[in-house]
């Protein structure tokens, strides 16, 4: 059974590593995993002490359950929460379950459009890959520490833009955060693919262009070729001074844009593919 002893070291190594409150309880139960090399289950005795442990120990309310991942679709010249909850282990998720804000007709009218219902599918693949996928990788230990860097930065940048995007009034200004996802995640890429200098790294600079290049040349995907017409939604990067006028759909490409390079470099370099499994489930 799970000690006091252990729970009051392993919160001290967390709180001298800088993790977040919210994070603890779930990296205790990995490590507790880990280090005794046992299977621990969310409905288990031992899960229960641990989360009923670290509410004591954190701030009040840091521990409601919220989600991993939350994204942001077009639909209807809307934005909606797209919600990936936090789960471990094998779980079952319901896409349209996934959009907490929109009603039960506004669902079936997606479902009952072919073309509709397969780019949200398809898109909440991604969602579930990238919102999973960053968070194994958050405890990936050799990788390349540059291209690790500018994952995590991405990350940060295509996260902000999420939250402006499902505000009442979506901000323009989000564009520019797409626009630095989309950069540090090509050249994450390329840097965890082949390595990549900060030198290197600045020769390709705010070039768009010219770090897609280097994407499709390391890593093979020819057929990202189709999507560089996309980057021209993108502010030149000396425009970022400028006030953004732009319309909701060109908001809708450059954050899916960003989303789809990132959820690349999760598939590349985890397991996760869920889109790979709903497309054999419908064949």
């Amino acid at each position: 059974m799970i000690t006091e002893a252990w729970l009051k070291k392993t919160n001290i190594e967390f709180r001298n590593a800088g993790i977040d409150q919210q994070r603890r309880p779930w990296d205790a139960i990995r490590q507790y995993s880990t280090e005794f090399n046992t299977s621990v289950d969310l409905s288990s005795d031992v899960a229960k002490k641990i989360f009923e442990w670290f509410e004591k120990h954190s701030k009040p309310g840091v521990h409601q359950i919220g989600s991993m991942y939350e994204s942001a679709y077009f639909y209807d010249s809307q934005f909606w929460a797209v919600s990936i909850p936090i789960a471990y282990g094998t779980v079952q998720l319901n896409a349209l379950e996934c959009l907490p804000q929109m009603t039960e007709d506004m669902k079936n009218e997606i479902i009952s459009q072919q073309t509709q219902a397969w780019g949200y599918v398809a898109f909440w693949a991604d969602c579930v890959d990238y919102g999973m996928g960053i968070d194994d990788l958050r405890h990936t230990t050799d990788l390349n520490e540059f291209g690790m860097q500018l994952l995590m930065s991405g990350d940060q940048e295509l996260r902000a833009a999420a939250a402006i995007l499902n505000q009442h009034r979506p901000d323009p200004r989000a564009i520019l955060n797409c626009r630095m996802a989309s950069e540090m995640f090509l050249k994450s890429f390329v840097a965890l693919k082949v390595g990549l200098t900060e030198k290197q790294a600045k020769a390709i600079g705010h070039n768009l262009n010219k770090g897609l290049d280097k994407f499709i040349e390391v890593s093979g995907f020819d057929d990202w070729e189709k999507v560089r017409s996309t980057l021209s939604v993108f502010p030149a990067i000396h425009e970022r001074y400028k006030k953004q006028n732009i319309t909701s759909e060109i908001l809708w490409e450059g954050y899916s844009f960003a989303q789809s390079i990132g959820t690349a470099i999760i598939r590349e370099y985890t397991d996760r593919n869920t889109l790979e499994k709903v497309m054999a489930s419908n064949n």
